[in-house]
C-alpha cells in the first residue's frame, strides 16, 4: 500500500514537471520548429516470455483436456462458489448443488469404483473357472481346418493391443517425469520473474528520470536560447517582410547620392574648364588681332604691290584676314549658380546619412533586444522559480521511490530472509520432497504395466519361435510352452494390478480434471476474474471495486483485475492500464495556461515600436528637393555643345602659315620674303602654343557637357522616384511595420508555446502509451499460468489418460492372451482332423 502511495506521488511529481513545460524538451529541433524526440530508454532483455511451451505430448494433453471439458456440466456454478466465499452457502446443507455440478465427475468415479471392485472378483472367478477345466483351462486342443488362421488373427490382435498399451506406457513415463520437472522449473521461473520484475521497475524509473531530467535540461537551454535571441527571431522575419519595400528605397537614396556627387564633381570640373577656356580664348584673340594687323600691314607695303611680287598679290587676294579670330564664344557656358545650389544641397554628406538610416533598419534585432530586456528578465526569473521547485520535488520523490523499490525488491529476493520469494521457494522445496513419493509411485505403476507388456511380448516371441508346425499340440517344445506361460502370467498380473492402476487413474483424473475445469479454464477465459475476483462486493463486502480500493483507497474507481491483465498483455502503459486518469487527470494538470498564467501575461506584455525609426532624416529629404530644384536640368546643354563644337579659330592657322610660306618663296625681294616668313612662324607658334592646348580643354568640356546632359535628363525623375520610394518605405515601417512586428512577436510567442504544446503532447503520449509498458508483468502472470496449467496440470491429465489408455486395452489383451496361449502351451489331449466328413478323437501320449 505504501508503495502505491509513493507511485501516486511519483505521478503527481512527474505531472508537475510536465506542467513546467516552458523548461522542457530533450530532442533536436528543425528550423520549422518541429521537435524530433529522443526515444525513451530501451527496455531490457527479459527472461520470461508469454509463449506457450512446445511439449512432446501436447496432443495427448489436448485430448485429456478436451475430454475434461466434455464432462458435464460445462460451466462452473459461480453462484455456489461465490456463496461459499461470502458464507451464504453451507456445504453441509447445500451439498446437492455440488453433487449437481460434479455429476459428470461422480459418474466417472462410480465407473472406476465398479471397475476396481469387479476386476479382482472377475479375476478370482476366472481362475477358479480355469481350475475346473473351464474358460480355456482344459488341456485339450482340437485341430480344425482354420486353426492357423485363428492363431494368426489372435497373434495380430494381441500384438496390436500390446503396442497400444506400450504407447500408453511411454506416455505415462513421460507425463510422470513432466510433473516432477514442472516443480523443478518453479525455482528457475521464480528467480526469472524476480529478475524481470526488478528490471521492469528499474527501467520504468529510468524512463521517469529520462523525462524528468534528461529531457528537461535541453528544453530549458532551448527556450532560454530563444529568449536570448529574441531580436534575431523576431527582427529577421520583420526585415524579410519589409525588405521588398525598404531596400529599394534605401538603395535608391544611396545610388542617388552617389550620382549627385558625381554630377557635382563633373559640374565643378566643367565650370573650371569653362573658366580656363575663357581665359585662353581672351589671350588667343589678342594674339590673333596683333598678327592680323601686322600681316595686313605687310601685305599693304609697296614691295607687295610691285609687279615683280606677283605671288604676294595673289596671297593678298586669296587670304581672308577676317578669319583670324575665335570661332566659339566659351563665355556663354555658365553654370556657376547651379554649382552653388548643388554645393549647398550637398553641404551635408547625405550618403553617410543614407547609410546610417539603412544601418538603423538593419539593426532592428538590437532594437528589439533593447526593448525586451525587462520581459526576458521577468520570464527567466519565473522559469528559474519553477525549475528550483521542480528539482526539489523530483529529488524528494526520487529518494522515497528508491527506498520503496529497494524494499520491494528486497521482499522478492530469494537471498533475503523471510522474503516472499524465500517462502515460495521453501514451499516448492517441501512440495518437491513429497513429489518424489508420487514420482516413485508413478514409476511403480508404469513398471507393473511394463511387466505386463513384457510378458505379452515374450509370450509372443517364445511362442512363435518355439512352435514347430510339424509338432502336435501334445508334443510342443519347452520354448513354446514357456511363451504360453508368459501370456498367462501377463493376464494374471493384469487382474492383480488393474484395480491399483485404475485407482491411480481415478485420483489423477479427479485432481487434474477439477483443477483444469475450476482454475485453468477460467483463467484462460477470464471467467474467474469476472465471476469471483472482480465480482462486486465479494472479496470486500463494502467495496464495489476492491482492487482500486486496495491500491488507491478509492472505492468508486472502475478498476478490475481482468482489465489490468488484459491491458498488460496488450503491452499497455502502466498509467493507462491502472486507469489512473480517473484518479489523476493528466490532461487537466498539463494545462499550463491555467497553471502558470503569469508567464503568459509576461509574454503578452512583449511590445516593440518602430515609430522612432527613420530611413532618411528631414535634412536628407530637403537636400534631395534642393538638388531637384538646383536648375542643372534646365541648362542649355545642346546650345553649349553646338557653340563649343564650332571650333577654336575661324581658319586653321597652320594652313594659313603654309600658304604664306609658299608665297614668300616665290618673292624675289628678300626683305618682303623675310617679313612673310616671320608672319608664318608666328601663326604656327600660336597654333602650337595656344590653339592646340585649347583643343584638349575643348574636348574635355564637350565630354563634361555630354555627361551632364545625360545625367541631368534623368536626375529629376530619379529624385522624384527616390523621394516617393522613401515616403512609401517610411510609411510602411511606421504603419505596416507595427502590424508586422506585432505579428512576429505573436509568432515568437507561439513558437515558445509551440514547443510547450509539443512537449505536452509528447508527455501525454509517453505516459499513456510508452512509459512503463507492462508486458513483462503480464509475462510473469502468464509464466505462472504456464507453470501451473501447461506443465503441471497438463502433465497430470496426460498421466491419467495414459494409465486409462492402458486399462482400456487391458481387457482385450486378457482375452487375446488367454486364447493365444493355448496355441503355444503343451496339451494333454489332442483331437485330430482327418477329413471334412469324419472326425474322431484319438488318445495321445500323455507326458507326465
Amino acid at each position: 500500500m505504501a508503495a502505491m502511495r509513493i507511485c501516486h506521488k511519483c505521478l503527481l511529481t512527474l505531472t508537475f514537471l510536465f506542467m513546467s513545460t516552458f523548461l522542457c524538451v530533450s530532442a533536436n529541433t528543425q528550423q520549422d520548429g518541429k521537435i524530433i524526440w529522443d526515444p525513451l530508454p530501451a527496455e531490457p532483455q527479459y527472461n520470461t516470455t508469454a509463449e506457450e511451451p512446445s511439449l512432446p505430448l501436447s496432443s495427448l494433453f489436448g485430448l485429456a483436456t478436451g475430454f475434461i471439458h466434455k464432462v458435464p456440466p460445462k460451466e462452473i456454478p459461480w453462484e455456489v462458489l461465490r456463496g461459499l466465499i461470502n458464507g451464504t452457502v453451507d456445504i453441509a446443507n447445500d451439498y446437492t448443488e455440488f453433487v449437481s455440478y460434479s455429476a459428470g465427475f461422480l459418474t466417472c468415479f462410480v465407473i472406476a469404483i465398479i471397475f476396481i471392485i469387479l476386476m479382482p472378483i472377475i479375476g478370482i472367478v476366472f481362475c477358479c473357472c480355469r481350475c475346473c477345466d473351464n474358460c480355456g483351462g482344459k488341456m485339450l486342443q482340437r485341430d480344425k481346418y482354420n486353426t492357423k488362421c485363428r492363431r494368426v488373427s489372435l497373434l495380430v490382435l494381441l500384438l496390436f493391443t500390446t503396442i497400444m498399451i506400450t504407447f500408453g506406457l511411454l506416455c505415462g513415463f513421460t507425463s510422470n517425469a513432466d510433473m516432477s520437472n514442472a516443480l523443478q522449473r518453479a525455482d528457475s521461473t521464480l528467480q526469472s520473474n524476480v529478475k524481470d520484475m526488478s528490471a521492469y521497475l528499474n527501467n520504468t524509473f529510468e524512463q521517469f528520470n529520462f523525462v524528468a531530467f534528461n529531457q528537461y535540461d535541453y528544453v530549458h537551454e532551448l527556450l532560454i536560447s530563444d529568449l536570448n535571441n529574441v531580436g534575431r527571431l523576431v527582427g529577421d522575419p520583420v526585415k524579410e517582410a519589409a525588405n521588398p519595400v525598404v531596400h529599394p528605397a534605401v538603395d535608391s537614396v544611396i545610388q542617388l547620392a552617389k550620382e549627385t556627387f558625381g554630377i557635382q564633381q563633373v559640374l565643378r570640373e566643367m565650370v573650371n574648364t569653362t573658366r580656363l577656356l575663357t581665359g585662353q580664348a581672351r589671350q588667343l584673340q589678342q594674339e590673333l588681332d596683333m598678327e592680323r594687323a601686322a600681316l595686313n600691314y605687310t601685305l599693304g607695303t609697296p614691295q607687295c604691290r610691285n609687279t615683280r611680287a606677283q605671288s604676294c598679290l595673289s596671297l593678298k587676294s586669296s587670304l581672308d584676314l577676317n578669319l583670324l579670330k575665335l570661332a566659339a564664344d566659351y563665355s556663354i557656358v555658365r553654370a556657376e549658380r547651379e554649382l552653388q545650389r548643388v554645393d549647398f544641397a550637398l553641404r551635408e554628406n547625405f550618403i553617410e546619412l543614407a547609410y546610417r538610416g539603412r544601418d538603423e533598419y538593419e539593426n532592428i534585432a538590437s532594437r528589439i533586444d533593447a526593448d525586451s530586456i525587462r520581459m526576458i528578465r521577468d520570464v527567466k526569473f519565473e522559469l528559474e522559480k519553477v525549475r528550483t521547485a521542480m528539482q526539489s520535488e523530483v529529488t524528494q520523490v526520487q529518494n522515497e521511490v528508491d527506498i520503496q523499490i529497494h524494499t520491494f525488491l528486497h521482499l522478492l529476493s530469494s537471498d533475503s530472509p523471510n522474503s516472499s520469494a524465500e517462502i515460495f521457494l521453501d514451499a516448492f522445496a517441501e512440495a518437491q520432497s513429497y513429489d518424489q513419493y508420487r514420482f516413485f509411485a508413478g514409476i511403480a505403476l508404469c513398471t507393473v504395466i511394463l511387466v505386463i507388456v513384457l510378458c505379452n511380448y515374450l509370450g509372443i516371441i517364445f511362442g512363435e519361435c518355439g512352435r514347430d508346425k510339424r509338432d502336435r499340440p501334445t508334443e510342443r517344445g519347452c520354448l513354446a510352452n514357456m511363451g504360453g506361460g508368459f501370456l498367462l502370467t501377463g493376464v494374471t498380473m493384469t487382474f492383480m494390478f488393474s484395480p491399483f492402476i485404475m485407482l491411480a487413474t481415478t485420483l489423477s483424473f479427479l485432481a487434474g480434471g477439477a483443477t483444469e475445469k475450476a482454475i485453468c479454464k477460467p483463467l484462460e477465459s477470464g471467467d474467474i476474474f469476472r465471476e469471483v475476483i472482480d465480482y462486486p462486493y465479494l472479496l470486500d463486502p463494502n467495496q464495489r471495486y476492491w482492487l482500486s480500493y486496495a491500491l488507491y483507497q478509492v472505492p468508486d474507481l472502475p478498476l478490475t483485475t481482468k482489465e489490468v491483465i488484459r491491458g498488460c498483455q496488450a503491452d499497455g502503459a502502466i498509467y493507462d492500464v491502472l486507469n489512473l486518469d480517473n484518479l489523476f487527470n493528466l490532461t487537466t494538470e498539463l494545462d499550463y495556461r491555467k497553471q502558470y498564467p503569469e508567464l503568459l501575461t509576461q509574454l503578452d506584455s512583449f511590445n516593440v515600436s518602430f515609430k522612432g525609426l527613420k530611413l532618411i532624416d528631414d535634412s536628407t529629404r530637403r537636400s534631395l528637393y534642393q538638388i531637384k530644384e538646383s536648375g542643372i536640368s534646365a541648362l542649355d546643354y545642346t546650345g553649349y555643345l553646338n557653340e563649343v563644337k564650332k571650333g577654336i579659330t575661324g581658319v586653321n592657322l597652320t594652313t594659313i602659315s603654309n600658304m604664306i610660306e609658299m608665297a614668300a618663296a616665290a618673292i624675289p625681294d628678300r626683305s618682303l620674303q623675310s617679313q612673310l616668313k616671320s608672319h608664318a612662324t608666328n601663326l604656327r607658334r600660336i597654333q602650337e602654343d595656344t590653339v592646340d592646348p585649347m583643343s584638349v580643354n575643348v574636348a574635355t568640356l564637350i565630354e563634361q557637357l555630354i555627361i551632364l546632359q545625360r545625367e541631368a535628363a534623368t536626375i529629376s525623375n530619379t529624385i522624384h522616384t527616390t523621394i516617393e520610394r522613401v515616403l512609401i518605405a517610411q510609411d510602411f515601417v511606421i504603419n505596416r511595420g507595427g502590424e508586422i512586428i506585432t505579428q512576429e512577436i505573436k509568432n515568437f510567442t507561439n513558437r515558445l508555446l509551440g514547443f510547450v504544446d509539443q512537449f505536452v503532447d509528447y508527455v501525454h503520449n509517453a505516459v499513456y502509451n510508452d512509459m512503463g509498458r507492462c508486458k513483462p508483468v503480464a509475462n510473469i502472470y502468464n509464466s505462472f499460468d504456464v507453470l501451473v496449467c501447461s506443465y503441471s496440470v497438463d502433465s497430470l491429465n496426460g498421466f491419467w489418460l495414459a494409465l486409462g489408455w492402458c486399462i482400456f486395452f487391458f481387457i482385450p489383451s486378457i482375452i487375446f492372451a488367454v486364447k493365444l496361449s493355448k496355441f503355444y502351451r503343451r496339451m494333454r489331449y489332442f483331437e485330430d482332423y482327418f477329413n471334412t466328413h469324419d472326425l474322431e478323437t484319438v488318445p495321445m501320449k500323455i507326458y507326465d
